[in-house]
């Protein structure tokens, strides 16, 4: 028991069950501090053993035992037309007076959930289920199946923590492994590297030594043609000079005969020229000794 110096009352310690004292979520809703507050508010109250009956309580240990919030066993919180409608079912410790006891926790619960209720409503129902004396110390069936429960968890996590430790042990000696794997496919890689930068060297050599040899033939390759083209340039010259002074002499063959076509044409041209004439020339004589026998006819005939 603890006494505060700037206060008229007593604090008294009171040992909440693990679902009390986990912190509630910063978004926890309304009815969830409410049912916080009766449920450590109750639980104050002298001649409250606990809230919730036996089943409840094994749970709300177990649940806390695998690290899972039991909420606050023993209160239900409603809201019905803007009224908080609190039930808290509670055990008495014995001799305590059920009734005075019930009566307090009333009280006590209203004014602290009044308190949250921002002008709302709080109705409050106690309900005793039950009474703990001495004859209670011996733990029930449920109690020495809680402690069951709560070894075999220890023992999960003993087991779970071995495990752990192994898979370090056994993580750290992989990573040194496979470092060394590493460092040696590293000095692999570098001798590998330089062999092949070697017979890259040769490589380049060899096709540098093949590049001349090749402008070499090349440059052959091209004297050989400018004298192929030079000889073939010389024939051509060659034969179309020859060719040349033959048209040049076929041309003039071939001009004489024309002289001669022409001469001879003109020759005929005259010949049939003469002829006409004197063809002529004797028609228009026949003409004249035919108009004059006309002529010579017609004086006779008038």
């Amino acid at each position: 028991m603890q006494h505060d110096p700037n206060a008229r009352t007593q604090i008294t310690e009171v040992d909440l069950p693990s679902g009390l004292t986990t912190p509630l979520p910063e978004d926890a809703g309304p009815l969830a501090v409410a049912a916080r507050t009766a449920a450590e508010t109750a639980l104050g109250v002298p001649g409250v053993h606990h809230l919730g009956g036996l089943v409840a309580r094994a749970a709300d240990r177990v649940r806390s035992q695998l690290g899972r919030s039991a909420g606050a066993p023993g209160v239900q919180v409603d809201e019905v037309d803007g009224t908080l409608d609190v039930t808290v079912s509670l055990v008495v410790t014995y001799p305590q007076p059920v009734r005075e006891v019930a009566e307090e926790v009333r009280r006590q619960v209203t004014a602290a959930v009044s308190q949250l209720g921002a002008g709302q409503t709080t109705t409050v129902d106690v309900r005793v289920l039950d009474v703990h004396g001495p004859f209670d110390d011996e733990p029930t069936a449920i109690d020495k199946a809680k402690d069951a429960v709560g070894d075999a968890v220890d023992r999960t996590k003993d087991a779970v923590t071995g495990a752990a430790e192994n898979v370090r042990e056994g993580a750290a000696e992989v990573a040194e492994r496979a470092k060394d794997v590493a460092q040696d496919a590293a000095d692999a890689t570098r001798e590998a590297a330089g062999k092949a930068k070697d017979a890259a060297g040769d490589v380049a050599d060899r096709a540098r030594d093949a590049a001349a040899d090749a402008g070499d033939r090349i440059a052959d390759a091209a004297d050989t043609a400018r004298e192929r083209t030079a000889d073939a340039v010389d024939a051509a010259r060659s034969t179309a000079s020859d060719a040349a002074e033959r048209a040049a002499e076929k041309s003039s063959e071939a001009g004489d005969a024309a002289k001669d076509a022409v001469r001879a044409a003109k020759d005929a041209a005259v010949s049939a020229s003469e002829e006409v004439r004197d063809r002529a020339s004797g028609a228009a004589a026949a003409a004249t000794d035919a108009a004059a026998d006309a002529g010579a006819a017609a004086s006779d005939a008038a």
